[in-house]
Parts: structure tokens; sequence; C-alpha cells
């Protein structure tokens, strides 16, 4: 007895199922052998997706007979099932990526600048101011009563360094005067004038409440003015008075106050004529002023 067993050689699988076929010559005649070889093999593939699981099933059948020339054939076949069904595709998560940690900055800590006072910045501001007045004489024997006026109007501050300004005003000036020996004799004037100063402002100390002098000048100019003279208790003249050329003044001028917040201003000041050296007469005045 003899044969030839041929084995079919398992290749990758693929998607495609090959069928080989083998032929078997055998010599003279004898008595037949049949004999079955069958092979199992079971391979997992991995797919992109999920695993396949293959099973490969070769089955070699080998015949002798005493026919001669007897063509015996050797079969294989290759079976490829889907995936299996207790076989379930396990995704690779992915990895997961750490969340970056913050990190708190410190902030850093406000350096709080000193402001520089509007006078320091060297821009030229501009306010108002409102007074009142009172006429005074310095000449002996003279004496005005009580009998207040009000100055009010514009001012613009032009600075020259951090301490020292020059501050010009408009100034619409509305004065009162009255001079009594008794009650039934006295002189009562009113009258009205554009008064304009023109002062150097200086302004001491460090923060924001400054002292203040002012120096300078002004110069007036008589817009109207009416009087009443009364003697021996019967009135004499009551009415306008005319002025003619006599409508100038000027004079000399000093304040004292004290400047807040570098802006809001409380100060006193003292109006000198220097036109009149007979009657020696001059304006006081207390008010306050704001600049912008």
């Amino acid at each position: 007895m003899s044969g030839t067993i041929a084995l079919a050689q398992t290749k990758k699988p693929t998607t495609t199922t090959k069928k080989p076929t083998t032929t078997v010559k055998t010599s003279p005649p004898k008595t037949t052998t049949t004999t079955k070889t069958t092979t199992t093999t079971t391979s997992s593939v991995p797919v992109v997706s999920q695993p396949v699981e293959q099973k490969k099933t070769t089955t070699t059948t080998t015949t002798t007979s005493s026919s001669p020339q007897q063509t015996n054939t050797s079969t294989t076949t290759v079976q490829s099932t889907g995936p299996s069904k207790n076989t379930k595709a396990k995704t690779p998560e992915p990895e997961k990526e750490e969340k970056p940690v913050k990190i708190r900055e410190e902030k850093p800590e406000k350096v709080r600048i000193p402001k520089v006072g509007p006078e320091n910045d060297g821009r030229v501001r501009f306010g108002i101011r409102a007074e009142a007045s009172q006429l005074y004489t310095l000449q002996s024997g003279g004496n005005y009563d009580l009998s207040p006026g009000i100055n009010a109007g514009l001012i613009v501050n032009l600075p020259i360094s951090n301490v020292v300004s020059i501050q010009p005003e408009i100034l619409f000036a509305m004065t009162n005067g009255k001079v009594t020996e008794d009650a039934n004799n006295f002189v009562k004037s009113t009258g009205s004038s554009i008064l304009v100063p023109l002062m150097f402002n200086f302004n001491f100390g460090s923060g924001s409440t400054k002292f203040m002098l002012n120096l300078g000048g002004y110069g007036n100019y008589a817009l109207s003015q009416t009087s009443k003279v009364v003697i021996g208790g019967s009135t004499v003249f009551d009415g306008s008075v005319d002025l003619g050329n006599d409508k100038f003044d000027y004079g000399a001028g000093l304040g004292l106050g004290v400047k807040l917040n570098n802006s809001f201003m409380i100060e006193a000041r003292s109006f000198y004529s220097l036109k009149d050296n007979i009657n020696k007469n001059g304006i006081g005045t207390i008010g306050i002023g704001y600049l912008f």
C-alpha cells in the first residue's frame, strides 16, 4: 500500500476564498484505502474597527483504488465567517489629556501715584467768582456806613510755575456807599461799574489745601451813579450824577485766602484807589471762586 498525501498550506486570509485543487496519481491497482484528514484552524485577524474571527477548515481526502489511472481529487475548503457573536469589539479608549493646571498669577499691588494738582499741569483754567463789597475811606473824619454791594464775574488762571500764576478777572460791580453825620444829614450813593483786577497768584503749601496770596492792580470803569443828599432833614439832591470824563479809576490790589482741592477758593481782598489821593477811598471784598 502506497499513497501520497497532499496538504494545503494556509496563506494569510483575505476577503477572497481560494479553492486549491491537488491531483494525485496512483500506481497499480491495489486495495482501496480512504483516509480523511480534517484540520481546523481558528485565527483572529484584527480589522480597523473590530476583530474578525476566521475559521479555516482543511479537508484532505486520499483515495487509492484498483482502477488504473484513477484520479483522486483533494479539495481544501477555507470558510471565512464574520465576527463571532460572542466576541465584542473593544475600541481602544483615547488617552485622556491632562488638563493644564491653572496657576493664579499674583496681581501686582496697585501703586497710588499722587495726583498732580490742576494748577501744576500747565493748562489754562477758567472759573467764576462772586463777592460782597464795601466802600471804605482812610481820610480823617470820614466814615462809611455798612451798605454792602456785590461783585460777580469770570476769572482766568494762567500758570507760570507750580507756585505762581497770572489771574486776570472781569467783574460786574455794584457799589453802595453812605456817609452819615446824623439822621438829618447824610449822603447816599449807588454806582455800577466794570471792575478788572489783574493779580499775581501765589500758592503755598502741599496737598489739596493751599494758602493764597494775590498781589496786583485793578482798573475800574464807571457805568452809572446815583446820589441822594439830605441836609437838615430836607432832600437837596436825588438823581443820577453826571460823571463826565471822570469814569475811569485804577489802583492796587491785595488778597489773602485759601484754595481747597486745588479749585475752590475763599478770599478777602482790598482795592485801594491811586487816582484820588485826597479822598483816599477803597473797596473791601470777601468772596468765593471756583476754577474748572
